[in-house]
């Protein structure tokens, strides 16, 4: 156990590693899944759930091409048909081409989970992060979703991964900001623009997931301003209601539910997944 992990005294843990607390056998059965940052994090997680869920193919989306197959192996191993795209989402022909081979062997897709995105803090007159990080985030997954529309059956699942600094503001995060605020107006819109076809589009906010991301960002922090990065870790935890981060398996069963039948009258929300971080907000 390295520092990171050590637990603030008295905090109440989380899910136990490995556990499926909420997915439903059989409830995805047949169906085709994109979810792009799936390499690790939440995206490994919903890939995991949805393969566990009964998923038949999952066309798997991230610029880390070594973890993004070794998560392709562990949805073949859960029974599931794996394919792993390796490419970063600014290289917008080798997404699109890469995409649209592998759904037209598919045949058809049934769920896109948009979770790639990159969180570099930026100066407020740090044109060159804000432009990258807004390529990503936002334009990213504008072209991904266009990309994957040809092929999406009527009363289809997206869900689009946001964050809490969708709704508020963080210091030398104006592109990060602005690029998750962006993807929750994207989503209320596409929600109508679909809704004819029955297919919902919502957003999931994370707050402090405890990710590899969030792990680097802390540690960054804690270099940059001389901190201790356990200590900080703490802080965080202290700092949210439940005293503890949230699982990315957590946020992972969220999207599960967004996708599944169960939540065919859902569209057009954002729906906060941070251990009462917000309060609410």
């Amino acid at each position: 156990m390295s520092a990171l992990d050590t637990p603030v005294p008295g905090s109440v843990p989380g899910p136990v590693p490995g556990s499926v607390p909420g997915s439903v056998p059989g409830e995805l059965a047949g169906r085709t899944a994109v979810v792009t940052g799936a390499a690790q994090g939440i995206g490994r997680e919903v890939a995991l759930l949805l393969a566990e869920s009964g998923a038949a193919r999952l066309i798997l989306l991230d610029r880390d091409a070594a973890q993004l197959e070794t998560v392709a192996k562990e949805v073949r191993d859960l029974g599931a048909e794996a394919t792993a795209l390796a490419a970063d989402l600014r290289e917008r022909e080798a997404v699109r081409s890469g995409l649209r081979t592998a759904l037209r062997a598919a045949g058809h897709l049934h769920i896109l989970v948009n979770n790639a995105g990159v969180a570099d803090e930026n100066g407020p007159d740090d044109e060159e992060t804000w432009l990258r990080v807004l390529d990503i985030n936002l334009h990213g997954t504008f072209a991904v979703t266009a990309a994957c529309l040809e092929y999406l059956v009527d009363k289809g699942r997206i869900v689009n991964v946001s964050s809490i600094l969708g709704k508020a503001g963080k210091m030398r995060n104006t592109a990060y900001c602005a690029s998750k605020h962006g993807l929750i107006g994207y989503t209320k819109g596409l929600a109508l623009d679909l809704a004819s076809r029955g297919i919902t589009v919502n957003a999931v906010l994370p707050g402090w997931i405890d990710t590899p991301m969030l792990r680097r960002e802390i540690a960054a922090s804690a270099e940059e301003i001389g901190a201790d990065p356990a200590r900080m870790l703490r802080q965080a935890r202290k700092s949210i209601p439940l005293r503890r981060l949230v699982e990315a398996r957590e946020a992972a069963e969220l999207i599960g539910f967004l996708v599944s039948d169960r939540a065919a009258a859902v569209t057009a929300q954002s729906l906060t997944v941070d251990g009462g971080y917000t309060r609410g907000m």
